[in-house]
């Protein structure tokens, strides 16, 4: 299994980003262009399920909700990421969650979904 697509709204210097996940693929851009951020969505992803992980510590870690948001997201603030995983571009997994901070300034999950996506033979 592998990421065939992500999907990042308001995630650090990106407002919105969606892109097809191929086998092999190259970052490449000047420097703060965002390719580190990039690659951050998939760490913070994996940071989630680590074991004494959990979204608190994954947003903890990049120095809370405030620094992880787009400076741009103004009129909409909550961080959304959604994945799709599968093989042979063949989606079987979708993950998508959304981000936002309380009045407190910590970390909730505004919206969580799992999908399972069964494929039927043909």
């Amino acid at each position: 299994m592998r990421f065939l697509s992500i999907y990042l709204e308001n995630w650090r210097n990106f407002t919105r980003v969606d892109v097809l996940l191929q086998q092999r693929m190259f970052l490449v851009g000047p420097n703060a262009s965002g390719k580190s951020n990039f690659l951050d969505a998939f760490r913070f992803l994996r940071d989630l399920v680590n074991v004494g992980g959990g979204l608190e510590k994954a947003v903890a870690d990049r120095g809370g909700v405030s620094r992880l948001r787009s400076l741009a997201a103004r009129r909409h603030p909550g961080i959304v990421i959604d994945v799709q995983i599968g093989e042979n571009d063949e989606i079987s997994w979708r993950y998508r969650i959304g981000i936002v901070q309380d009045n407190n300034s910590r970390p909730f999950l505004k919206r969580r979904k799992s999908l399972e996506i069964r494929q039927t033979s043909p």
